[in-house]
C-alpha cells in the first residue's frame, strides 16, 4: 500500500497524534486515490500501488493532482522522506495551509 504524507513541516509523532477531518476518494489518470486531510494541516494520499525508490516522476504527479483535488490545495516545497513525500499546501487566497 502507498502512503504518501503531506505535511505542513510536522514531525511523524505530530502526524500520528493528528485528527482526520475530511476524507476523499479521487481519481487521477484512471488510478484511485484517498486523499485524508488532519487537523493539523497534514494529508495522506494513499493507493493500493507499491511504493519504493524507483517510485516514477508520473505517479509522484498524480499523487501531487490528487492532493489538488482532494483539498482544493496546490502541494508546494515537497520533497521524500522514508518514504513520504512531506511539503506545504498552498490554498487559494491563503498561504500555507495551517
Amino acid at each position: 500500500m502507498l502512503i504518501v504524507a503531506l505535511a505542513a513541516g510536522h514531525s511523524p509523532a505530530a502526524f500520528a497524534r493528528a485528527k482526520e477531518i475530511e476524507r476523499h476518494k479521487v481519481s487521477i489518470d484512471g488510478q484511485s486515490f484517498r486523499v485524508i486531510r488532519y487537523d493539523n494541516g497534514s494529508v495522506k494520499v494513499v493507493d493500493g500501488g507499491i511504493f519504493g525508490d524507483g517510485v516514477s516522476y508520473n505517479l509522484r504527479e498524480r499523487m501531487r493532482k490528487a492532493a489538488k483535488q482532494g483539498t482544493g490545495c496546490e502541494l508546494a516545497d515537497d520533497f521524500w522522506l522514508d518514504g513520504k513525500l512531506i511539503g506545504t499546501l498552498r490554498c487559494p487566497g491563503e498561504g500555507a495551509a495551517s
